[in-house]
């Protein structure tokens, strides 16, 4: 089997190298995440600032209608983010990346995000998304059998749907305003072709993302999803420690595939986020830390932190984080992204941390989940079942039959 050797110049705790068939000492990668200095962070905010107050008056044509807007705008930033509400952000291409899922800065589709956003608080007629983030899992099929997998009902069975079907779908999403969909599965990646023309057909006012453990996800691959009009390629990488992660994720060289995927992804020129599920036993500085260096080391420009719910192949089982647990996360996100002695690690998102203070933004509110046979669910780790999209889709205004809110955490 092929040695994944990683270089880096990052600290990573020499105990966890040469545990499994992998193994690693870190990364040397031509292409590094431009974390912004000083003085750029800055002149950068000032300018988004700027912009996002022009939007408005744009929006309005009324100071008090903005300033109503921009102060629900920022006051749900500061609940959301932490601090005051300052989102840390990534370099990539010549422009400014505030979220996995916020499209860059400038950009036509932030602009449109951002009047999307401010039309919740105070309503203008300009046009704005039906949604801000679809997940979209194209394909039941997957070589890995993961112990948190949410579409553990659904793996290997037929397909659901047809190529043709998949862009019917969504072009009817786009048609209605759709900013970010990330396409997943099962894993995407075995439907490469498919979705290859998936993305190449759609319009590129949506961001396109794909969501994968990073199988065989080759440097040639990667180039073609670039050129095909993919924003960025979400990994699913849920240990440092080789064994543990090949294990948690039931194949024996998912830890290789992942790194693989993520050099593949950098060199492309493609956004890399790094996705984890932070489970019970992982729960604490040590290995959030350690893992947080090897993001930074695989050239990350976001670091996703997802909490473990009964669902999927963890339904029925005592998954949920303890409140201790759940503290540490949430004093980890405020310093990863606030304190600048951590300005060299990507940024994290924690939906958590949100959730508890604004409330979930799934459930049709922000997003929704269609699983790989087409069943409209709040999110991927709050199963509903809500309708089949292809009927939703009929209904002559989108929305008009509501998806179900996601359970308060």
């Amino acid at each position: 089997m092929e040695e994944t050797v990683i270089k880096s110049t990052g600290t990573i705790n020499p105990n966890l190298t040469n545990t499994g068939e992998e193994s690693y000492s870190g990364l040397n990668l031509s292409i590094k995440r431009n974390a912004p200095g000083y003085f750029t962070r800055i002149f950068i905010r000032i300018w988004v600032n700027f912009h996002i107050a022009i939007l408005a008056l744009r929006a309005y044509a009324s100071l008090k209608k903005t300033k109503i807007a921009l102060g629900g705008l920022q006051e749900f930033k500061r609940k959301a983010f932490g601090k005051n509400g300052r989102r840390k952000f990534s370099v990539k291409n010549n422009q400014y990346w505030f979220g996995l899922y916020v499209p860059p800065f400038p950009s036509r589709n932030f602009d449109r995000l951002i009047l999307t956003e401010l039309n919740r608080y105070v309503p203008h007629s300009l046009p704005i998304n039906a949604y801000q983030q679809v997940n979209f899992a194209i394909t039941t099929k997957c070589p890995m059998r993961c112990e948190h997998c949410f579409e553990w009902d659904n793996l290997n069975l037929r397909e659901t749907f047809s190529l043709s079907q998949l862009q019917e779908i969504v072009k009817k999403l786009q048609n209605n305003g759709l900013g970010h969909i990330s396409l997943s599965g099962g894993e995407p990646l075995v439907r490469f072709e498919d979705m290859l023309e998936l993305i190449k057909s759609g319009e590129k006012s949506t961001e396109w993302w794909v969501l994968t453990s990073g199988f065989n996800l080759t440097d040639q691959k990667a180039i073609q999803l670039k050129k095909a009009g993919a924003t960025g390629i979400v990994i699913s990488l849920d240990h440092h420690d080789p064994e543990i992660n090949n294990k948690f994720r039931g194949h024996k060289d998912a830890f290789g595939h992942a790194v693989r995927a993520a050099e593949a992804t950098v060199k492309a020129g493609l956004s890399l986020a790094i996705s984890v599920c932070v489970t019970r036993e992982n729960a604490n500085r040590e290995f959030l830390m350690n893992h947080t260096t090897l993001c930074e080391s695989l050239g990350a420009d976001f670091i996703q932190w997802l909490e473990p719910r009964a669902e999927g192949h963890f339904r029925d089982k005592e998954v949920m984080l303890q409140p201790d647990q759940i503290t540490i996360l949430e004093e980890l996100f405020v310093e990863f992204n606030h304190d600048p002695k951590n300005n060299h690690f990507p940024p994290v998102m924690y939906h958590g941390y949100h959730q508890r203070r604004v409330g979930c933004m799934s459930g049709g509110k922000f997003s929704f989940y269609v699983d790989a046979l087409g069943m409209v669910h709040s999110c991927p780790f709050c199963h509903s079942s809500d309708f089949k999209i292809t009927d939703w889709l009929e209904i002559p205004k989108i929305g008009r039959k509501e998806i179900t809110a996601c359970k308060e955490i």
